[in-house]
């Protein structure tokens, strides 16, 4: 009876055995997670909101102490007590308490099943769960001298939560048959459901400078806030993809997919976008063979296809700046209240809402629609390497944000708005210049020219269905002595969008004597809001009574000679003149190697061409806008009565309230953008084996990497002249220096 139990048992381990071996043969699993934990100190800088902090640093007088004679920290000068700069941030850098903390959680885990030769099927599932919290009360802090101090105690909790899930199946099925012809094809479906929810609360008023209680900040009207939110979106994907070829010589490839997006109307929820793309490898044509030892390889391909876009257009930074949002689609609305945050129960004794964003039910997706078609040659046993791409998209139901008149209260809202036309061209350049046993050398170069044209633009009874153009002069007298105008600018179909039109000036009125006596500046387009006074010349200005004289300035020496288009004595908003574009044409790049044994060194530059930067913060400095502020070194060559040779307009306080030679767009604050960016160069030394074998390592290379060393540039004033930086000068790029080791065992 034993000896029967034990080929029972043995008979069990042998089954089990088979199937651990059938299992795990029949699929295979990849596991991941990942936690992160983050807690961070805004500082004095982050609670004085970057903009202020470091424009109030521009304030700061040279003479300042910065400390008392007796080692206190001194409040110095400041627009307001939270907007202080770097010198007197340790007044009050004590005195902020935070409490930032944020926790991030991965987790994936995919099963890849194969069912048959060549036919698996992959299922997936990641979460990701973030939770952030953000803690912060503000104690006492010195204001000025007195001393006078800040007893607001001001504090604040925010927590938000987010939850993204995201689950799909993949079938794979992959098979050769009459031995030339291979297929490839694959079917999925992907679902995502993000989930966000949070509060915040926060108030004033408290008692206490020493600690943190929101239920002890002022009860007065206004003073305390709270919120809360919920968001959600889900996306629903069906799609598949064909690929089939010949030989490896005929390639055929057929895409489709379908989406649902939750943020979208029901009627205009889903999309469906096709796509199908062509190769010919002549290099393997028996046609071909004669020429083999000249061109290695050469392929001509072609596709078309659709794309789907609702995220809108992205910045530099990728923060989206037109796109869906959770409340495009239905509007958002609020409540009425007062000036003291207090409710308006005025209506038959019922709550006003109020409406912040227009609803707009008829959004849809959008889609762009791209021909390309292109080559790619090797020659040479593929020393030299040329690809090549013609590319034509169309995107229509385009998003973008529609102006309103500023009577509508509302200034914008966001809509499909027509159809856009981008086309141009790729070309790639490698060649393997040098290659020995010692010595390797290759050297490639990129470029690509892009143009955009607006083939529609939604009916609105206006030449070209315009949005946001203005008219400006074509220097041509019609018969009726009136002056020929044109509409530029904005949007308009047929005419590319991105064009700069800005006064041109033609140098600086040394003296007096050089100003047209009658000259008449009316214009009045303004870079900061500022008073656009009319200005006279000498003589026009001595016709005037005092009470209009009240009204306009003189034009003096120092001051700016725009060019008169049309030349009628009178400068208008009518005189600009264009001098671009903002979107470059041409980008591209270049990338050299070269190694002589174990040293190798790497070079990568970027370049952009024929484009326009506007430039906003040198000007406000130069016209000294704020008027308390330091300056810059470039005043030194503004005109002065010592300096009538000077390069720049005459420095006076908020650029002479009203005289606009820095407060209007020109040619004087928008330089070409084109740039030759250093973007990284890297030395590195892989050490001889002899050096290395006795220490039982394999490898051991050693580096030291440069990283966004500058720019050759006509935009010198501009912290970086890369297409998508802010017009307030941005933030130079960070010059950077790595040291690297890397040891193989």
């Amino acid at each position: 009876m034993k000896k029967k139990r034990k080929y029972i048992y043995l008979e069990k381990c042998l089954i089990i055995r088979i199937l651990q071996i059938y299992i795990f043969s029949f699929y295979d699993f990849l596991f991941f997670i990942s936690l992160s934990d983050a807690k961070w100190d805004d500082g004095g800088a982050g609670y004085a909101g970057e903009g202020d902090f470091f424009s109030t640093t521009l304030s700061v007088p040279p003479t300042f102490r910065v400390k008392s004679p007796d080692g206190d920290w001194l409040a110095g000068p400041a627009v307001a007590s939270y907007a202080r700069g770097w010198t007197t941030v340790k007044v009050y850098e004590d005195a902020l308490n935070y409490d930032n903390n944020t926790d991030k959680f991965n987790l994936s885990q995919s099963f890849t099943f194969n069912i048959m030769k060549g036919l698996t099927f992959k299922t997936t599932g990641t979460w990701f769960y973030f939770d952030d919290s953000r803690e912060f009360f503000k104690g006492d802090y010195i204001v000025a001298t007195g001393p006078v101090y800040d007893t607001n105690h001001s504090t604040s909790n925010k927590h938000e939560r987010l939850l993204d899930q995201t689950y799909n199946g993949i079938l794979n099925y992959q098979t050769t048959f009459r031995q030339d012809h291979s297929i490839d094809a694959m079917a999925g479906v992907e679902y995502y459901d993000s989930y966000k929810k949070g509060f915040s609360a926060s108030g004033y008023g408290s008692p206490l400078s020493d600690f943190q209680d929101l239920n002890y900040t002022s009860t007065a009207a206004g003073v305390r806030q709270i919120d809360s939110w919920h968001y959600r979106q889900r996306i629903l994907s069906f799609f598949g993809r064909v690929n089939y070829d010949y030989k490896s010589k005929y390639l055929l490839s057929l895409v489709l997919r379908r989406d649902g997006y939750s943020k979208l109307p029901k009627d205009n929820r889903w999309g469906t976008f096709p796509g199908i793309s062509a190769g010919w490898v002549l290099s393997r044509e028996n046609f071909m063979e004669s020429c083999s030892n000249v061109l290695s390889y050469a392929k001509i391909r072609a596709s078309y296809g659709a794309n789907g876009n609702v995220s809108g257009v992205l910045d530099a930074n990728g923060n989206v700046v037109t796109g869906l949002d959770y409340y495009t689609v239905q509007g958002s609305y609020g409540i009425m209240k007062d000036k003291d945050g207090k409710i308006v129960p005025n209506y038959n004794g019922k709550v006003p809402l109020m409406i912040n964003d227009l609803p707009n039910p008829t959004m849809r997706w959008e889609k762009s629609y791209t021909f390309e078609t292109g080559f790619d040659i090797g020659f040479l046993n593929n020393k030299y390497i040329l690809n090549f791409t013609y590319y034509n998209r169309r995107t229509q139901d385009k998003f973008a944000e529609i102006t309103l008149p500023s009577h509508s209260g509302v200034s914008s809202f966001l809509s499909n708005n027509g159809e856009v036309q981008n086309q141009g061209m790729e070309l790639e350049l490698t060649a393997n210049v040098l290659r020995t046993k010692d010595w390797k050398f290759t050297v490639s170069m990129n470029t690509a020219y892009n143009k955009n044209k607006i083939i529609s633009l939604p009916y609105n009874g206006l030449p070209n269905n315009m949005q946001d153009a203005y008219q400006v002069y074509t220097g041509r007298k019609l018969a009726d002595g009136t002056y020929e105008r044109q509409w530029v600018g904005g949007y308009q179909e047929g005419q590319e969008y991105g064009v700069i039109y800005a006064f041109k000036s033609l140098g600086i009125y040394k003296s007096e004597s050089e100003i047209p006596g009658n000259l008449i500046d009316r214009s009045t387009y303004t870079e900061n809001g500022a008073d656009a006074k009319v200005l006279y010349g000498p003589e026009a200005w001595a016709k005037l009574s005092d009470a209009e004289k009240e009204k306009g300035l003189p034009i003096q020496a120092g001051d700016v000679k725009w060019q008169d288009v049309n030349g009628d004595g009178v400068i208008d908003d009518y005189d600009r003149v264009k001098l671009g574009n903002t979107i470059p044409h041409w980008t591209g790049g270049f990338n050299i190697n070269t190694s002589w044994k174990g040293l190798t060194l790497n070079c990568r530059l970027d370049y952009a061409l024929g484009y326009w930067v506007h430039d906003w913060k040198t000007p406000w400095i130069m016209g000294n806008m704020q008027g308390t502020f330091n300056t810059i070194s470039l005043v030194k060559d503004s005109w002065s009565e010592s300096n009538p040779n000077g390069k720049y307009p005459v420095y006076g306080w908020a650029d002479f309230l009203g005289k606009r030679n820095y407060d209007r767009i020109s040619d004087i604050n928008c330089y070409r953008g084109d740039y030759l960016a250093f973007r990284e160069i890297s030395l590195s030394y892989s050490l001889p084996q002899s050096w290395i074998h006795k220490s039982g390592l394999s490898k051991v290379d050693v580096s030291v990497t440069a990283q966004n060393l500058g720019y050759i540039t006509a935009a010198k004033n501009m912290a970086t002249p890369e297409y998508g930086v802010s017009q307030n000068g941005g933030y130079p790029l960070p010059r950077t220096v790595v040291l690297g080791l890397n040891v193989t065992f």
